[in-house]
């Protein structure tokens, strides 16, 4: 007998056995039970997941000798012949070869012919998102509406490129990946058949290489015991899959966290020159930087062996949650683009380089600012801004008054109205008033105005506070200004003495108030000096 890999020697030969797709399974054994069997089903998963094995079974359900049953025999004529893909009444056809027109024309002028020796013929169409739009639309009626002795069993790897027409017509079922704890289940029991022994370590590598494939997984393993003398160890999987030791991952992973440029080099320079694929030596560096994120998440849901704990518990505080996020991001985009590069090499150092630099998140970088602000003021020192000018120390200004608020807003205006002069009229017009040594009221005549300065809010108060050195409430209202009698614009700042015995909580007032009427014979109407000076002109009046 010729020998079988071990993907077909263990292939699932009723429902019970699929491993992973019991959601699927338990549908269709009730299905069968209840006599609800539909005349076409869509498969749809990942390659390796039990698609066609499902499919198989399915038609053994229906065609065995007892059946149609949830539980086919697996001994009598129709499903010896159905294991072996050898039936008359159950076809398998490769949409990706039998995929025109006139192939699915000669499909539809069979399935006339009743079965042979079975209750229904059986059409399963694996990779059937390969027809073309031509072949669908010659087999779009007849699977609709099949004589009653047929059934179809569509598969494939992208549903999306099966035409909604078609998958309107079908009950779909959805396969999933299969889980690393199910997969490494059913090797060590296939270990246990075949007289082998595979340690833990071992068993993580083939199981994350399959990426939840049992059929890859299965391959594999098949490799690895052809040459393995009866125990396949976690060094010769490692050598199999051209995967670096994991000793040397793990330096890399801690050369990252102290920024040791010159040993990351070096050790990519080694890798490269003892022949390693630099393609395999990133995504092994991907999954491991991956394995520690987790573990410094939550141990317990990290995929990794009793002899690795000790690594990436040692590992775990290297680095914080959003450096793992940026590391993660530029080895991923670091591996899409070494596939294209002329020099993957390269590539790879510049990104290395660029994960081993420090890095803080943004809520960091503004707790460290304020708290060396806060060091440097205790400590009597000024600060210097980036134009060169200097906050003020908290020694130098124990309090405000009024006068030190007002000549500062006239700062700010002037600043704000060199900068943005085409829209910082508003300013120009607005009325201060001191509320405290610590809170203005800025007041806009109309809605135009008020909207004008809110434009400017965050910038006020910026320069409010870098030219105090402390945060001044401003408060923005709209509110009508009295009109003085001088012609000449003017601030007038009037400061309100307190009683002589005053209350325990009264405050201090002060009021300001900016006067910008101009006299009755030289006015110029409201809504033409509000366009203007929006605009950074003036109006002049002609006699």
């Amino acid at each position: 007998m010729s020998y079988l890999v071990f993907a077909r020697k263990f292939r699932p030969k009723d429902f019970d056995e699929v491993i992973g797709q019991e959601h699927i399974s338990k549908t269709l054994k009730n299905a069968i039970l209840e006599n609800r069997i539909a005349h076409a089903y869509l498969f749809s998963g990942p390659r390796g997941c039990g698609k066609t094995t499902m499919a198989r079974i399915l038609a053994k359900a229906l065609n065995c000798k007892n059946g149609p049953t949830a539980e086919p025999c697996g001994v009598c004529e129709n499903c010896v012949e159905i294991s072996k893909s050898s039936s008359v009444d159950v076809l398998e056809i490769d949409g990706a070869s039998t995929r025109g027109i006139d192939n699915m024309r000669e499909l539809r002028e069979n399935v006339k012919f009743a079965a042979a020796n079975s209750k229904y013929k059986v059409y399963i169409i694996d990779e059937v998102h390969q027809i073309t739009a031509e072949g669908f639309n010659a087999l779009l009626k007849t699977i609709e509406e099949p004589p009653e002795h047929v059934i179809f069993i569509l598969a494939t790897t992208e549903q999306h490129k099966v035409p909604i027409t078609i998958l309107s017509r079908c009950q779909k079922y959805r396969f999933k990946l299969i889980p690393s704890k199910e997969i490494a289940l059913a090797i060590k029991k296939i270990a246990a058949k075949e007289n082998f022994e595979i340690d833990d370590d071992a068993l993580n590598i083939v199981i994350n290489a399959s990426g939840g494939s049992m059929r890859d997984a299965l391959s594999l393993l098949d490799q690895a015991f052809s040459s393995s003398n009866g125990k396949i160890s976690a060094q010769y999987i490692r050598g199999l899959l051209g995967l670096l030791p994991k000793e040397t991952i793990a330096k890399v992973s801690e050369c990252l966290a102290k920024g040791n440029v010159q040993e990351i080099l070096e050790t990519v320079k080694n890798i490269y020159e003892q022949g390693y694929n630099i393609l395999q030596f990133a995504r092994d560096l991907r999954d491991h930087l991956r394995q520690v994120m987790i573990y410094s998440v939550n141990p317990e849901i990290a995929e990794i062996s009793t002899d690795d704990k000790k690594l990436f518990e040692s590992q775990k505080t290297l680095f914080s949650i959003p450096r793992h996020i940026r590391m993660n991001n530029l080895i991923s985009k670091a591996l899409e683009e070494m596939r294209w590069h002329d020099q993957p090499r390269f590539l790879l150092e510049i990104y290395l380089l660029k994960m081993s630099e420090p890095y803080y998140n943004v809520g960091e970088l503004i707790n460290k600012v304020s708290e060396l602000e806060k060091n440097l003021r205790s400590a009597g020192f000024e600060a210097a801004l980036p134009n060169g000018e200097k906050t003020r120390s908290s020694s130098e200004m124990p309090s405000l008054s009024a006068g030190d608020l007002i000549d500062i807003w006239r700062e700010i205006v002037s600043a704000i109205t060199k900068k943005h002069p085409l829209t910082a009229g508003s300013l120009n017009k607005a009325a201060i008033k001191v509320l405290s040594s610590s809170a203005v009221q800025i007041s806009a005549e109309n809605k135009f105005d008020y909207d004008g300065i809110m434009e400017f809010r965050e910038q006020i108060l910026k320069l409010y506070q870098r030219n105090t050195g402390m945060e001044i409430s401003v408060k923005i209202v709209i509110e009508k200004n009295e009109k003085a009698a001088n012609p000449e614009d003017e601030f007038i700042a009037e400061e309100s003495r307190p009683p002589a015995e005053s209350g325990e909580g009264e405050t201090v007032q002060y009021a300001v108030e900016e006067d910008l009427k101009e006299s009755a014979k030289t006015a110029v109407p409201k809504h033409i000096e509000e366009i203007a000076k929006k605009f950074g002109g003036a109006v002049k009046k002609i006699n």
